[in-house]
Order: C-alpha cells, then sequence, then structure tokens
C-alpha cells in the first residue's frame, strides 16, 4: 500500500550550478533512483508554515555551505545559526521523531552547535560518500520512521487490507465486490475507495483481534491510548459517548441506588437513569440571561447540601443506602463551562462511589497546561482515596475520530479496582457484535 511521503531537501543551491548544488541534486537523483519521491525546494520561507509539513514528509535534509558559515562575518554566522536553529525547533515541536539530516561540508560542521546536533539523525559530509550510498542510509532510516507510525490496530488492519485475503465472511459486501455489480454500487465504490472496503470486515478476523473481549492487537490500542491519557483503562466504543455514558451507567450503577447529577446533563445520562431504575438528585445550575447554563453553584457539591436534597427527595430518603452511588457531571458544557476536579474529588471523593464526568467535548484537556486540574484523568495527579473516576470522550468532536468514535477511561481509586469482567458485561450490553472497524482504527489513530 503506497503512502506520499517525500523526502524534503531544502537548499537554496537546489537549482544552482555551482558545486553544493550539483552535490544535492545528484543526491536528489540517487533517492528517487530507489523509488523514493523527493520534494526539493530553496528556502525555509516562512518557519512556521514550512514546518507544518513535517505530518507529510519522511525525512528532511537541511543543506548547508561555507558561504553561511564563513568564519569572517560572525554576523552571517550567528544568523545561519539562528534560522537553523528556529526551523529545527519549529520541526521538533510538531514532530519528535522525524529524521532531520544536515548536508554540508565536514569543516562546515565544526560550527553547529551541541543543541542544534542533538536533535539531527546525522550529518552527511558532502563528497565523502557516494550519492547512492548515502540515498540508501536516508531512506532506511525515512522508513523506519514510517513504519513506526501506525498504533497497534491501525497497523495490523493496514497489513490485513494489503495481504489480499477473500473475504468470506459478513459484511455481505465481500470487501466491496457486491458494490461492483450494480451501476450504482460502483458509484459507491469509487467514492469511498477500496482500502475503505477491504478494511470493512467482520468480527471473527482473528489477527485483529476483538474489541468486545478486548484482546489482540484491539487489545494493545485500548492499552496505548490509556497510556497517552494517562489512565489506568480505556475502551473504545464505536457507537458514540451516549453510549459511553450508558456504560458507565451500567456498570456501576443498580435499580433503587441513589445518584447525583447536573441538572443540565446530557439526555444519555437521563435514558441511563430510567434503564437502571436509579432515584436521581439533581445539581441545580445557574442560568445567565445570555441563556448561558452553568456553573453549577460551589454550595451545590457540599456533602451535607447533598444529603439535604436527598431527604427532601420522597423516594431518595426511602433507599436502603443513601450513600450516592454515582456523580456525573457535564464537564465542558457546550458553552465552555468546566470544573476544577481536584476540588470535587477533595469535596466528594469519600461521600459517593464513582466519579464520572462526561467529558465529551472535552478530550483534548490532557495536551495542555491551560486545563490543569480541569479535566478528570491527568499525569501526576493524586488518585481519589475511595471514589473511582471515569470519563467519557467524544473522540469525533474534538480529536482526529470518525462520527462515533469515543472512548471510556478510567482511573482506579487507592482503594477500589476496577471489576474489568463486570465492567465488560455491561460493555457487551450496548456494544454492537459488528463493530465498524474504521471507527476503531480512528480512535487508535486519534490517541496516537
Amino acid at each position: 500500500m503506497k503512502f506520499r511521503f517525500p523526502i524534503v531537501i531544502i537548499d537554496e543551491d537546489f537549482r544552482s550550478e555551482n558545486a553544493s548544488g550539483l552535490g544535492i541534486r545528484a543526491l536528489a537523483s540517487a533517492i528517487e533512483a530507489e523509488g523514493v519521491e523527493v520534494l526539493g525546494v530553496t528556502s525555509y520561507g516562512d518557519l512556521s508554515s514550512f514546518a507544518q509539513q513535517q505530518s507529510r514528509a519522511s525525512a528532511f535534509i537541511l543543506s548547508i555551505d561555507d558561504e553561511e558559515f564563513d568564519v569572517d562575518s560572525p554576523e552571517d554566522v550567528a544568523n545561519a545559526i539562528k534560522n537553523l536553529r528556529a526551523f529545527i525547533g519549529e520541526l521538533r515541536f510538531r514532530n519528535a521523531d522525524i529524521p532531520i539530516y544536515l548536508y554540508g561540508e565536514t569543516r562546515t560542521s565544526q560550527h553547529i552547535p551541541n543543541d542544534i546536533l542533538r536533535e539531527l539523525h546525522g550529518f552527511i559530509h558532502m563528497f565523502e560518500d557516494t550519492p547512492e550510498f548515502v540515498a540508501r542510509h536516508i531512506i532506511r532510516e525515512a522508513r523506519s520512521y514510517l513504519d513506526g507510525l501506525a498504533p497497534p490496530f491501525f497497523r495490523e488492519l493496514l497489513k490485513y487490507a494489503q495481504d489480499g485475503s477473500y473475504s468470506w465472511h459478513c459484511p455481505g459486501h465481500s470487501g466491496g465486490v457486491a458494490f461492483l455489480k450494480s451501476p450504482v454500487g460502483q458509484m459507491f465504490h469509487q467514492f469511498f475507495g477500496e482500502n475503505m472496503l477491504r478494511a470493512d470486515v467482520c468480527n471473527a478476523v482473528d489477527e485483529l483481534g476483538q474489541l468486545l473481549d478486548h484482546t489482540g492487537p484491539v487489545a494493545q490500542s485500548e492499552l496505548n491510548a490509556a497510556r497517552i491519557f494517562n489512565a489506568d483503562h480505556c475502551y473504545f466504543v464505536t457507537n458514540g459517548t451516549s453510549t459511553s455514558n450508558k456504560i458507565v451507567w451500567h456498570a456501576n450503577v443498580a435499580p433503587g441506588d441513589v445518584v447525583v447529577v447536573d441538572r443540565n446533563c446530557h439526555k444519555s445520562i437521563l435514558h441511563a437513569i430510567t434503564m437502571t431504575g436509579a432515584i436521581p438528585v439533581f445539581l441545580q445550575p445557574t442560568r445567565n440571561n445570555l441563556g448561558i447554563i452553568g456553573p453549577i453553584p460551589l454550595s451545590e457539591f457540599h456533602p451535607d447540601t447533598i444529603q439535604k436534597k436527598i431527604e427532601a427527595n420522597p423516594f431518595a430518603r426511602e433507599a436502603l443506602n443513601k450513600k450516592p452511588r454515582i456523580l456525573t457531571i457535564t464537564q465542558s458544557t457546550y458553552d465552555g463551562v468546566i470544573y476544577n476536579v481536584e476540588m470535587i474529588k477533595q469535596t466528594l471523593g469519600s461521600s459517593v462511589d464513582t466519579l464520572h464526568f462526561d467529558e465529551a467535548w472535552l478530550p483534548h484537556a490532557a495536551f495542555h497546561e491551560f486545563y490543569t486540574d480541569m479535566h478528570a484523568i491527568g499525569r501526576n495527579r493524586p488518585r481519589s482515596e475511595d471514589a473511582m473516576v471515569f470519563a467519557t470522550h467524544s473522540t469525533h468532536k474534538m480529536l482526529a475520530g470518525l462520527s462515533q468514535a469515543s472512548q471510556i477511561l478510567v482511573q482506579e481509586s487507592e482503594n477500589r479496582q476496577l471489576d474489568r469482567y463486570m465492567f465488560n458485561e455491561a460493555y457487551l450490553m450496548h456494544m454492537s457484535t459488528s463493530p465498524q472497524y474504521a471507527i476503531i482504527a480512528s480512535c487508535d489513530v486519534a490517541a496516537a
């Protein structure tokens, strides 16, 4: 399966007839002779916009020459180093792994500071090796980089689609073949393409693992996503965060349990209340004259306030166990209202069994310091002593997931671990036995 990731060469002499230009073009020709595309440009242009091209490249070769590092002109040397450092910094800010090479004369390399050299895969000494040898070395590193890009499930799905295996199982279009038998099917096939249809497979394909029992490459992908999102467990869901919310509730809530819910909760939480037979008490949010709902006042979260609500509820006050089984908060409303999670943990972590944050619109929060303590599960965050923490993410809303892509993150408490078998029964209750593998792959890729 061919992917287009050219090797990018940046050299102001790329089209010149001097020695530097002839040397870099000879290297470019040797790379192309090996079947790899080369993109040659003559200047950095706008550093930040050019560095964004790293997502389309397999390697960068940055050419420098003695004219730029003329020791008789310290100002020129300083400017050249400044530009080089800025460009490599922009590249590394976005991509820590892509191969970067400097290409120049040996004496030029002596002027490159150590902080720049540390970011490189190598310095190519002009005229010391044949272009063919250097090309093979760079191509090897570029291919190694590309081979490591795909996360676990997506990597195995690519292999399966590449393998050319016939599909003798459901879905009935048999890898897209059924669409080729009618004019409208031909339209459909041409629009969506062969790869999507070949990758639309049955859960009986053993080498891809099982979403429903979390084995094989699917399990590896969920473990990888848990690591990335700093959680103890992660579960991919292919029918949206509405379903993720119901899974969390069915795993934790039984008929007659008292539950505490944001009054501005998503409809799926109201459905979960209905399905589980729970007894809700509601945290009342504010609402201003612009129609913005929230935040919930801090006083609503106080354990005494919640107990008063329970006693005022004719069903809740008759419950056998008045300790709330779960608290569900809409963590980032449509208007962007969010709460300090650590404050909620400290306030309610011992008086509620489970804390559930509906973070459908907040899966990106773990990756920016702006949201420190303002999302459910993060790096170097203290565990609640008693309450287990769940976060449900709409991967498809704020990250690069296909529609319906969602995930459930779990952080265990100091005194309580997730019963994975019990949880998976709730998971099986709501998940399809025919999940769309492209959605699973998009969860995997979004995390990566």
